[in-house]
């Protein structure tokens, strides 16, 4: 049996975290369920991110920097606003189809905290 590795343990706390975070939000969500679907112990969990606020800035931050270079691009490119409009939309619907809930998680926190990016 092989170790896991620091980035494998962190990367499954993340992906675990991600999914609780989605389903009931960073007031929701609890240290000892992201561990149980992490598949380690809460001491583990704390050791890699020391609070439930950290972990959550990381996922969220992990979670918008999927979105924001594609609004980037498209708001400062020299289209017209048709063609960003089109552009817009063909994105975000091609994002959405593949993380399904990253759009109300983004809304709904950036709603519950709207100082997080400042």
């Amino acid at each position: 049996m092989t170790k896991e590795t620091d980035q494998t343990i962190e990367a499954k706390i993340l992906n675990a975290a991600e999914s609780v975070f989605q389903r009931k939000g960073m007031d929701g969500a609890r240290m000892q369920e992201i561990a149980n679907e992490a598949g380690i112990n809460k001491a583990l969990l704390h050791y890699y991110f020391r609070s439930k606020q950290l972990l959550f800035e990381a996922v969220f931050k992990k979670a918008f920097s999927l979105l924001a270079p594609q609004l980037n691009k498209i708001l400062n490119d020299d289209s017209s606003v048709e063609d960003k409009i089109k552009n817009f939309s063909f994105n975000y619907i091609s994002f959405i189809s593949e993380h399904p809930y990253l759009p109300n998680f983004i809304i709904s926190e950036l709603n519950r905290n709207p100082n997080f990016f400042l």
